[in-house]
């Protein structure tokens, strides 16, 4: 957790302790229900409103914008607000230097973990991938990611808490799978998929498959002549 998320939380809950004693004064315990109901909302609208810079990532990191998924978050990305907040948005962060952190579900080891896949920009046109485990005292362990990302379509979350929460999409990196949300799985396409495209070779264009037209018949000689 990082100090401008710390003292977030702090502020919530003082308003919401202030809200609840309020609304018990005035209207008793009803109004406390009441206070609690409309500190819920209220609080839902900050968080959307909040930089990306308050989420919670492995330090020297920001979060990705697929961080931004309930209500509130749509509801703001629905008014126009904060056009940035998709997958090209976290493009542009990581092409100007900054680390992204990428909460997600890993198959590593035959366990799976809670943690963060770490991407950073190391050329104009290369990123390096890490993972990192949940918890001050592990450390970043380098991705393999020069065969690119593998996005598995047809698997389906069979733990609902994990579908709840938005980790729907299972990728391959490095050997192992993780599952990422949607979003997430976009960038994870947008930074390694071009690398491996550009190693492809390049398949002949229409117009140099196709033949090149034969030269028109002379015209017979007219009957006249």
């Amino acid at each position: 957790m990082n100090v401008r998320l710390a003292v977030h939380l702090t502020v919530s809950t003082v308003i919401a302790i202030a809200l609840v004693f309020t609304g018990l004064n005035l209207w008793g315990p009803l109004g406390a229900l009441l206070a609690m109901i409309v500190w819920y909302f209220l609080e839902q609208a900050i968080k959307a409103l909040l930089p990306v810079s308050f989420l919670s990532s492995v330090p020297g990191t920001q979060a990705t914008s697929a961080m931004y998924r309930d209500w509130a978050s749509r509801l703001v990305a629905s008014l126009g607000m904060y056009p940035s907040r998709t997958p090209a948005g976290d493009l542009a962060r990581l092409g100007s230097g900054i680390r992204l952190g990428m909460l997600s579900h890993a198959n590593r080891d035959g366990s799976q973990v809670l943690g963060f896949l770490v991407l950073a920009r190391t050329g104009e046109t290369t990123t390096s991938v890490a993972w990192r485990r949940r918890g001050k005292q592990y450390t970043e362990q380098p991705i393999d990611s020069s065969h690119g990302v593998t996005v598995h379509q047809s698997r389906e979350q069979q733990n609902p808490v994990q579908a709840r929460f938005g980790f729907t999409t299972s990728v391959g990196l490095g050997g192992d799978t993780y599952w990422v949300r949607p979003q997430d799985a976009e960038l994870l396409a947008l930074v390694l998929r071009p690398a491996e495209a550009a190693a492809a070779p390049a398949e002949p264009t229409a117009a140099a498959a196709e033949p090149a037209p034969a030269a028109a018949a002379p015209a017979a000689p007219s009957a006249s002549a």
